[in-house]
């Protein structure tokens, strides 16, 4: 019996860990999803409660497939990058939904580390985040071989050269049409 109770004690402390991880990884998207939810509740306007409720499904999304990758990382040790492709592609079309065009591309397979897998989908979600506004259009596009290496090409009107300070390594460009590019290269290591 004495074993019994430890072993449950055990695994409650094992889920309380990772749905603290959870939280504390996604803190900012849910604060973010509080005020889009009391902005909604407030306003009496169709279009823009269609807007914000565009916006919360989006985050809620993020939320939702970034804690998998975590959850999933935890049990497998590695993320898949099938996984990953699922993460994007369910955010990509709520994007589309929501009135953006939006496409993700991977080329390659095989294992990431959990923590290439949820840079890549940070580094998506920041954009997003960035543009959520504006955003007209994203492509992103993966390659993994050697290296894991990030392309995104987005069309909207807020500069994202800001996000540099947050992803070490990113290279941003603006080309005379206004449209953005986005690039990370993350050095491959077995998942």
């Amino acid at each position: 019996m004495e074993n019994a109770q430890r072993a449950r004690w055990l695994k409650l402390t094992e889920e309380n860990r990772l749905y603290d991880m959870m939280e504390a990884q996604t803190a900012r998207q849910i604060a973010m999803l509080r005020d889009l939810l009391a902005e909604l509740q407030k306003t009496e306007e169709p279009d823009r409660a269609r807007r914000l409720l565009g916006q919360v499904i989006i985050i809620g999304t993020y939320i939702k497939r970034r804690n998998n990758l975590i959850f999933v990382g935890e049990q497998r040790g590695a993320i898949s990058v099938q996984e990953l492709l699922l993460c994007l592609n369910e955010s990509s079309e709520n994007i589309s939904v929501y009135g953006a065009d939006c496409k993700t591309i991977i080329k390659g397979v095989g294992q990431l580390t959990v923590e290439q897998a949820t840079q890549v989908y940070d580094l998506f979600e920041a954009v997003v985040e960035t543009e959520l506004e504006s955003l007209r259009a994203l492509l992103i596009s993966i390659e993994v071989g050697k290296w894991v290496e990030v392309a995104l090409c987005v069309s909207a009107t807020e500069p994202l050269c800001g996000l540099r300070a947050r992803f070490p390594g990113l290279e941003w460009e603006q080309d005379e049409d206004g449209l953005q590019y986005v690039t990370q290269k993350l050095e491959r290591s077995r998942g």
